[in-house]
């Protein structure tokens, strides 16, 4: 694994981020012919897109990989924190390419992610708390590619009424 992509899914740290390696899947060590995939959709319009989870000590909501046939394309890692369990603080990374809308659970979070897209990242922040929320790390591109092709979209969250179980 090469150290900036052993520093994003082992600490959260895209200080040096540059992209998306080519031939992530191997260096990732998933094995495409074993992996449980799942079913996602990314891009507008959405693409069925498949991704499996990695283990991690880092992200507590989990560290997907989205692949395309056997190459990864898109890392997403949510909920990063620091060892003692506190919340990581939103990375200096200079001014975005864009700022977007983020939907996080059932909130949207009014430029809430902040797209680097010649860098090949996007940060998923509160800008209000400072946390940082999610990180999603993929092949250096523009920020209008990087919503046409990778963007995740989000999973519609089950509603019931109060006092109701399904």
């Amino acid at each position: 694994m090469t150290d900036t992509l052993a520093r994003f899914v082992d600490d959260a740290d895209v200080s040096e981020w540059t992209g998306l390696p080519a031939h992530s899947t191997m260096k990732l060590g998933i094995d495409h012919d074993d992996a449980f995939l799942f079913d996602g959709a990314l891009g507008d319009p959405p693409t069925s897109t498949p991704w499996t989870s990695l283990p991690t000590r880092r992200f507590t909501d989990g560290l997907r990989v989205w692949l395309d046939d056997d190459r990864a394309i898109l890392l997403e890692g949510a909920m990063p924190t620091a060892d003692d369990g506190s919340f990581l603080g939103i990375p200096d990374l200079g001014p975005p390419d864009a700022a977007l809308d983020f939907e996080f659970g059932p909130l949207l979070i009014s430029h809430g992610e902040l797209v680097y897209g010649s860098r090949g990242l996007a940060v998923c922040v509160n800008p209000r708390s400072g946390v940082l929320l999610a990180l999603r790390g993929f092949g250096p591109t523009t920020a209008d590619d990087y919503l046409r092709r990778l963007r995740p979209v989000s999973e519609p969250e089950m509603r019931r009424p109060a006092g109701r179980t399904p």
